[in-house]
């Protein structure tokens, strides 16, 4: 996720070629990275209209984490689905279909009106949405750095703790020995996770108090990691 802010602060104005994109897509990512300390479902539809004029589902890697992100919006506001979906039907063709996942994932009443009708795709699409696998970040422990960044999604949408300590449990997990299977990818993986970790507390308080009541309650391997962690975001931010 926190691949996804910096991408959509930094990166996607490339993709714009006009001066204003940038700060377009700043605020685009920090309404997304900051929507759960003061949710705003009545902006919800606007900001993804705005991600969609400034190119945010256009890069690969980013648009799981966002799609991620909408879903929860929309699962924890069942009741405007079906008026969102109509609203989002004006978005381009290209992106409709990402919209749609989302509604797919969040599994909510709305979600069969809104992809075969409300969105206007084409069967095509409306097959590969409804047979795509669903995603809950929360159910299972991360595996991938794919796995972090929707967690992070879930997080930034919701503010719900576990999607943090699912990150946390991470940096306990023993790592194999050198050389064997699964060595390399593990070690990835909390690489991953320790850094999207110590620059998520760098910038948001309520996951430095996550990370800190942890460390409170943990020792050996796993609170040496949490003390790092806090500590390299401490120092970041001091700087």
């Amino acid at each position: 996720m926190y691949r996804l802010i910096r991408y959509l602060v930094a990166t996607l104005p490339l993709l714009c070629g006009v001066s204003h994109a940038q700060e377009a897509l700043k605020n685009v990512g920090e309404q997304m990275a900051h929507y759960y300390e003061n949710p705003n479902p009545e902006a919800f539809v606007s900001w993804i209209k705005d991600a969609s004029a400034a190119g945010a589902f256009e890069k690969s890697s980013a648009q799981l984490s966002m799609m991620i992100f909408m879903s929860e919006v929309i699962r924890s506001n069942p009741d405007k689905g079906a008026a969102w979906c109509k609203e989002l039907s004006s978005l381009p063709s290209a992106n409709k279909a990402y919209v749609a996942w989302s509604f797919h994932n969040a599994n909510i009443r709305a979600q069969d009106e809104c992809i075969q009708d409300l969105l206007g795709l084409s069967d095509e699409d409306k097959k590969k949405v409804l047979s795509a696998e669903r995603h809950y970040p929360l159910a299972r422990q991360p595996t991938t750095p794919s796995d972090l960044d929707m967690l992070w999604a879930t997080f930034m949408a919701t503010g719900n703790e576990l999607a943090v300590n699912r990150i946390i449990d991470v940096l306990g997990m023993p790592s194999p020995e050198k050389g064997t299977p699964g060595s390399i990818e593990m070690l990835l993986l909390k690489g991953a996770a320790k850094w999207s970790l110590s620059s998520n507390i760098q910038q948001h308080r309520r996951v430095f108090e996550i990370a800190n009541t942890r460390r409170s309650v943990e020792s050996g391997a796993l609170r040496k990691e949490l003390d790092e962690a806090i500590e390299t975001a401490t120092t970041k931010r001091r700087d």
